[in-house]
């Protein structure tokens, strides 16, 4: 059997595979030491290509003339949001665009869904949500057992628009945290 070289396997494989490997070659992107792109490339769908800017679909949220998920918004300010108003069952998500705001929320009622979005600026709104007196979130922001009457709190320091809290009542004893974004504490 005769031995065959590395470079005669390379030769059979251009003779044979030619068109592919320009095809391939033809195809790669390239990024240059600038991290830029260069070469012909071709982009296909809804691409917009500039300087990123975070927006709201970016973070995960619809908001828009759609909302969240179909959702209108619920401009909310310091007191008790209600189910019948503000809820996802009645098609509402909460927004909070004012500093220093306490959104207390209704006793639990198992099933009812509330999702809470600050949307001011970054940096610019310290946002609390407070359970009812005799209810808790049932897994605070720690991953501790939760207590009754104890805050989440979204701090000025850290937030960032469109940082969002959804709740689900889960049990008559409690909130379930279903989804967080950003930077929240727990009440001390």
């Amino acid at each position: 059997m005769a031995s065959t070289t590395k470079g005669d396997i390379r030769n059979k494989l251009r003779r044979t595979h030619a068109r592919d490997m320009d095809d391939l070659a033809d195809s790669i992107v390239t990024l240059t030491d600038t991290q830029t792109i260069s070469g012909v490339n071709t982009f296909s769908g809804a691409n917009t290509h500039s300087d990123f800017i975070a927006t709201a679909d970016d973070k995960g949220l619809q908001i828009g003339t759609a909302g969240i998920s179909g959702l209108a918004a619920s401009l909310q300010t310091t007191g008790t949001i209600a189910i019948a108003d503000d809820s996802v069952q009645v098609g509402k998500y909460c927004t909070v665009s004012a500093d220093a705001q306490t959104l207390t929320l209704p006793a639990v009622v198992v099933g009812a869904s509330f999702i809470i979005v600050n949307i001011a600026a970054d940096g610019g709104a310290l946002l609390t949500i407070s359970p009812n007196a005799n209810d808790q979130f049932l897994v605070d922001i720690a991953g501790a057992a939760g207590t009754d009457n104890k805050d989440i709190i979204n701090t000025k320091a850290t937030q960032l628009q469109y940082d969002y809290v959804h709740l689900i009542g889960l049990s008559a004893a409690g909130w379930l945290i279903h989804d967080i974004r950003g930077t929240w504490v727990d009440q001390g």
